[in-house]
């Protein structure tokens, strides 16, 4: 489940190619008088009087909307997590790190809510789609996320064992995101979520080495 430093690097590298490619496509060959040049003296005559123009493909695929599904209620876990951290952390770092973390994947819930509003699919109730997900271990796993046990758990420590149990389940929740992120951004086509994951890419690896220095000078 855990990518390393490089396997992040190369999920970024594959972003960005991907990005490039859709520019590519865009730019590419433009027609006749709209920027490629003069038209022909003498076009080829058709074999048909008319054409049919093929109909533009949809901007998303499953893979978009599926991510979109399943990485606003892992998102929610992850705000759940963090708000805890107020009155069980004493480490005033961890408590500003673990605000951060709810404030932006509280953004992006929002953010991915309305893009299921502009592309006219159901939107996602965050809360109620995390509850049904705990009810099924192998995706909770296969996701990094945190059981109800492991949750009930986090919330009955505190000081520094809390601090640690924060860190090493959040450790495994970015992970788990940075796998669901990878593969959105190879099997993806809507544009603008690919902007949004690579931005989620960039953000949760540089946070998963900031735990990792964290959970180092816990010893």
């Amino acid at each position: 489940m855990k990518l390393s430093k490089k396997a992040r690097s190369v999920a970024v590298v594959a972003g960005l190619v991907s990005a490039l490619a859709v520019g590519a496509v865009a730019y590419a060959d433009p027609p006749p008088g709209k920027g490629g040049g003069k038209p022909p003296k003498n076009p080829v005559p058709t074999t048909s009087t008319s054409t049919t123009a093929p109909a533009p493909p949809p901007e998303f695929n499953t893979a978009d909307s599926e991510f979109v599904a399943m990485m606003i209620p892992h998102h929610f876990q992850a705000t759940l997590m963090s708000q805890l951290a107020p009155e069980r952390s004493g480490d005033q770092t961890l408590q500003a790190f673990a605000d951060r973390i709810d404030v932006e994947q509280t953004v992006e819930i929002g953010m991915m809510q309305n893009w299921q509003t502009w592309n006219d699919l159901e939107v996602t109730d965050a809360e109620m789609a995390y509850e049904m997900m705990l009810g099924m271990p192998m995706h909770v796993e296969h996701m990094g996320m945190a059981t109800a046990a492991e949750m009930d758990a986090l919330a009955a420590s505190s000081g520094t064992d809390f601090d640690r149990m924060y860190l090493e389940l959040m450790i495994d929740h970015h992970e788990g995101a940075l796998a669901m992120i990878e593969d959105v951004l190879i099997n993806g086509s809507d544009t603008t979520l690919q902007f949004w994951a690579t931005d989620m890419l960039v953000a949760q690896g540089v946070q998963i080495d900031q735990m990792e220095q964290m959970l180092s000078e816990l010893g």
